[in-house]
């Protein structure tokens, strides 16, 4: 049986309401998603999963869509709706000219999207080493070198594995705890 419980704001302890504070000024928003919701029980959870998506996707040197780009492939890829959903409609929201049917063909290798040529390249290679990490031995792949031929510096790279390693950690805690749609994500594609 899934896990499947929310901390709303109004019954959170003293130290939770704090976090969920802090994430909501953060993120300029009136709530706080569900799946921070999930953790309400456990106030260093919370914080621990907080800082590490400010810390990982809020903040830091790579743009804002190349990892919400990354956050949809990985989380269509193992078939969470809730993720997929999330992070579809982040990226939708961060660049209005992309529709849904250029983040499918994306995550299938397929870029019609006008992004810049280092977007499609960091999806797969960062997709490719989160969800078969054992492919990073493989001879002959290089996946730093490409990435530094597509000018990632090597701080860069490590905020790119992060993401990928994030996206993987959020899509197994979502599909355990079972996160239920926040209203207006609606599922993507419907």
């Amino acid at each position: 049986m899934k896990r499947n419980s929310l901390i709303d704001y109004e019954d959170a302890s003293p130290e939770v309401q704090a976090i969920y504070d802090e994430i909501m000024d953060t993120m300029g928003s009136s709530t706080v998603l569900n799946f921070l919701k999930a953790l309400g029980h456990n106030p260093h959870v919370l914080r621990g999963v907080w800082s590490m998506l400010r810390e990982t996707v809020v903040e830091g040197e790579i743009p804002a869509l190349l990892k919400q780009l990354i956050l949809f492939k990985i989380s269509i890829t193992v078939g969470n709706q809730y993720c997929t959903a999330l992070h579809g409609h982040a990226a939708l929201n961060l660049d209005p000219t992309l529709t849904y049917d250029d983040l499918t063909a994306l995550s299938e290798g397929v870029c019609s999207a006008h992004l810049p040529s280092s977007f499609p390249v960091a999806i797969d290679i960062i997709c490719r080493a989160s969800l078969q990490s054992k492919s990073v031995e493989e001879p002959g792949w290089d996946f730093e070198d490409q990435l530094r031929d597509e000018g990632f510096s090597e701080s860069e790279i490590d905020e790119l594995i992060a993401v990928g390693f994030f996206s993987v950690m959020m899509n197994m805690f979502t599909d355990t705890y079972d996160i239920p749609w926040e209203k207006p994500f609606p599922e993507v594609g419907a």
